[in-house]
């Protein structure tokens, strides 16, 4: 359970830095001023280092070292005390910043406040805010804090930047993501790849492979005399691209080698798909060497992160669709922390006690295109529902004023959290089916 919590925890946060260092990144490049590059949610834990910054104090600016903090009260406009010197490159910089509260009204008759002549004051007329690098003690999230993220008021501010920009700092997050997955699939392309065999477990009547004569136990090993399923899935992915097309099916049946033809209906009964067979996937002892060269294993690495992103909008089609093999349907749903947590226990766990780390790389990379994926749905608070405001400004031609985004974000935050709730009641009380790592590849 220990190595199964620190794996899960260091894979998240893994997931999360890349995509956050996504939207800093190109934040940065396109001189927007980043606040807090946090990793986990708050309250903060440690605060490890912090960047310099910018301030102008009376019409003379000033470098913020790393060792000087600014508070959040200060803001252009405010009247702050500051100490003054040079740095090791010769230029101004402030060495104390403190702000300092304007007067309050005073009830007549009562003498007013008189500043402190310790401490002159001077107004802030512009500032750069050094960004600070944080640890928070939450560690299921993260995020980059840029300033006035739906005021334009500031021209360091992410709203004050062009559409493009936005669309680009708020892409960068998934496309890191995205490229993570290539990284990781390229690995597992360049480790190796298992061999299993598609076995029939289960034949149901009045169906194209009850009438064709498909029996429990055979073992499926191709189709149309050209194709050869080794991998888990690839009967499946080859039948759901043959519908209501005629297909011969190769297999074993004992010592015999059989061609089968069957036609997959187009609109199957629900929980029976297409042929109307359940199958088991299990290892046939082999295990596929990685011909690949680096430059085909990263070709292999973008096919397969194409593939995992868009198969979710596949399979979602062909549940609602009632074409979802019978097996596939307990699996077909949205899962939160509990369900990622279960999944991976069951890759570490296997990779550990096999000293095969196949799993571990192919279900971060899996997860890696999953967070992708989610953050660029058109829903609020998600890095898309910011998007698609980009959008209706795009076609409008004016922006939705940052009053209104703010609270459209806000009530979608809340939603978000609501369903993940929703979601890990039935992680827990109904448990996703894990992927059983022993019986395919054992």
């Amino acid at each position: 359970m220990l190595l199964t919590l620190i794996s899960f925890i260091l894979i998240l946060s893994l997931l999360i830095f890349v995509h956050e260092l996504g939207h800093f990144v190109v934040a940065k490049w396109s001189k927007i001023t980043v606040e807090e590059f946090a990793i986990g949610f708050p309250p903060r834990a440690v605060k490890l280092w912090q960047g310099e910054g910018r301030i102008t104090l009376d019409g003379h600016e000033f470098q913020i070292p790393r060792t000087v903090t600014v508070a959040r009260q200060i803001q252009p406009g405010a009247q702050v005390y500051a100490e003054t010197g040079i740095d090791e490159q010769s230029r101004p910089m402030v060495t104390k910043l403190e702000f300092i509260e304007p007067p309050q009204p005073q009830p007549e008759g009562t003498p007013p406040q008189t500043a402190d002549p310790q401490k002159p004051t001077v107004m802030v007329e512009s500032l750069v805010r050094p960004t600070e690098y944080c640890l928070n003690f939450v560690p299921f999230g993260g995020y980059v804090r840029m300033l006035g993220e739906e005021d334009p008021r500031d021209p360091g501010s992410f709203a004050s930047k062009s559409k493009r920009i936005r669309l680009a700092v708020l892409v960068a997050g998934s496309a890191m993501n995205l490229l993570t997955a290539m990284v990781f699939f390229t690995f597992t392309a360049m480790s190796s790849v298992p061999e299993t065999q598609t076995m029939i477990e289960e034949v149901l009547p009045d169906t194209p492979a009850a009438q064709a004569g498909l029996q429990k136990g055979d073992i499926i090993i191709g189709a149309d005399n050209v194709i050869e399923f080794k991998r888990a899935g690839e009967l499946v992915t080859y039948v759901g691209q043959k519908q209501g097309q005629e297909i011969a099916l190769n297999l074993k049946r004992g010592n015999q080698t059989l061609t089968i033809p069957v036609k997959p209906r187009l609109n199957p009964p629900p929980g029976q798909g297409s042929i109307g067979i359940k199958l088991s996937f299990q290892r046939n002892g082999n295990l596929i060497s990685s011909p690949y060269s680096l430059f085909e294993a990263v070709g292999l690495g973008v096919q397969n992160t194409f593939s995992a992103a868009v198969t979710p909008f596949f399979v979602l089609r062909a549940y609602l669709s009632n074409q979802l093999p019978p097996e596939m349907k307990d699996s077909v749903r949205p899962t939160g922390l509990v369900g990622i947590y279960q999944q991976t226990g069951e890759a570490v766990s296997f990779s550990v006690t096999n000293n095969w780390w196949f799993p571990v790389l192919s279900w971060i990379a899996f997860l890696s295109t999953a967070l992708a994926v989610t953050n660029l749905l058109p829903f609020p608070a998600l890095d898309g529902g910011r998007m698609l405001f980009i959008f209706i400004e795009a076609i409008r031609g004016k922006r939705v004023s940052p009053e209104k985004e703010g609270v459209v974000h806000f009530f979608g935050l809340v939603m978000l959290l609501s369903l993940m709730l929703v979601i890990t009641f039935y992680d827990i009380r109904d448990p996703l089916p894990t992927i059983d790592w022993n019986s395919i590849f054992n």
